[in-house]
């Protein structure tokens, strides 16, 4: 092996790097933060992106912002309780029983 082989990169390192508005350099953000953060801060302007921004500019590096966006989760309200399909509720902390 030369040393300008290339190394697998997991993706929990790879970063892109996104370029700042006032267009004095760049700031880096973590792959798998794409898919479930809403904005980005920038921590040495802390100048805050919203996702918008970050999917354009990967956009314009030629990355597939769909292909990125895959899988994405959404926040939802926790409940007390949920019914169950044949009677009862879940109570969260005790799985194994029905509560009527």
């Amino acid at each position: 092996m030369t040393k300008d082989s290339p190394k697998h990169i997991r993706v929990s390192e790879f970063r892109f790097e996104i370029p700042r508005r006032s267009g004095e350099g760049t700031f880096t953000i973590p792959r798998h933060q794409i898919g479930w953060a809403e904005h980005f801060v920038d921590e040495s302007t802390g100048e805050k992106y919203d996702l918008g921004y970050v999917l354009e500019q990967l956009e314009a590096q030629g990355w597939d912002v769909h292909d990125l966006l895959k899988g994405k989760g959404e926040f939802r309200e926790t409940v007390d309780r949920l019914p169950l399909p044949y009677g009862g509720q879940f109570r969260p902390g005790d799985p194994a029983t029905r509560d009527a």
